[in-house]
């Protein structure tokens, strides 16, 4: 009986000592094939990330051309009104006169209505700060760029309340009680279905004695100083478009910005 049972333990024993290996080999396999998995796992992750991010950035590449469009004609008509801010200041004074070639109505449209504001188009910023969005973007510098831009935007929004709130509780008032808001309106259409021409007044308008006020002039002084704050800001909102675009056109340059463009304006987004 006992060697019956030490023949059986030397049979299994050496049974063990056989099957160690296939079960090593087995548990490798395994092992070897779970870590593929994550890995093609990982990799497909990976690749859907990184699509996102691509969509994503090129959409706010679009959104910063049109903002920066929209950017260039606030910048364009602030500029116009701080030169003829000037240009008026060069004629106020005690013994003003107004002897400019130029029709003075003409020139006072942009002050009584000169409240020219920047509103971004910002709802891809907004989608990408507040979605978690920004975690998928790789590129620290496209990132910080990023963050940095609802500051600066926050603060040309907030000159520009600012500065609007002044024109229409005293700017305004001003020029009700010592000028004609009236004859200004024939000179600029600000949309291109709307007539702003509401005729001539029929009171007298005397531009000399407007000239010769010099709460006019503060006035003159104070709106130019709002709007040269507001104007540096722009400028600068638009190197810091600019920088992104160019971040992002370096993360892609087989892209054809100016197609892609052309493309999102029709609907079509294409494959990417």
């Amino acid at each position: 009986m006992r060697t019956l049972l030490r023949n059986f333990r030397r049979i299994n024993i050496s049974s063990f000592r056989t099957y160690i290996p296939y079960a090593i080999g087995e548990i490798v396999l395994v092992v070897v094939g779970i870590l593929i998995a994550l890995e093609v796992n990982n990799y497909n992750d990976l690749q859907k990330q990184n699509a996102q991010e691509e969509r994503v950035l090129l959409s706010l590449h679009y959104e910063i051309e049109n903002n920066i469009k929209t950017l260039d004609r606030s910048i364009k008509e602030k500029q116009k009104i701080v030169d003829i801010n000037k240009y008026l200041l060069s004629y106020t004074g005690p013994q003003a006169e107004w002897k400019s070639p130029s029709n003075i109505d003409s020139l006072m449209y942009y002050i009584a209505v000169s409240g020219w504001i920047y509103v971004p188009d910002d709802g891809v910023l907004n989608e990408i700060i507040h979605s978690g969005r920004l975690s998928i973007i790789s590129d620290e510098s496209i990132k910080m760029e990023i963050v940095s831009l609802p500051q600066l935007l926050s603060l040309i929004r907030e000159e520009d309340r600012l500065y609007r709130d002044d024109l229409h509780q005293y700017f305004l008032p001003f020029l009700s009680k010592h000028y004609t808001l009236r004859n200004p309106t024939k000179y600029r259409s600000l949309h291109e279905y709307s007539e702003s021409d509401l005729g001539q007044t029929k009171f007298l308008v005397e531009p000399n004695k407007l000239l010769a006020n010099q709460e006019f002039e503060n006035i003159l002084s104070i709106q130019a100083i709002w709007i040269k704050f507001s104007l540096d800001m722009c400028r600068n909102q638009r190197l810091k478009f600019e920088a992104l675009q160019k971040l992002i056109e370096q993360k892609y340059p087989d892209v054809n910005f100016r197609k892609l463009h052309q493309d999102i304006n029709r609907g079509f987004w294409g494959s990417w």
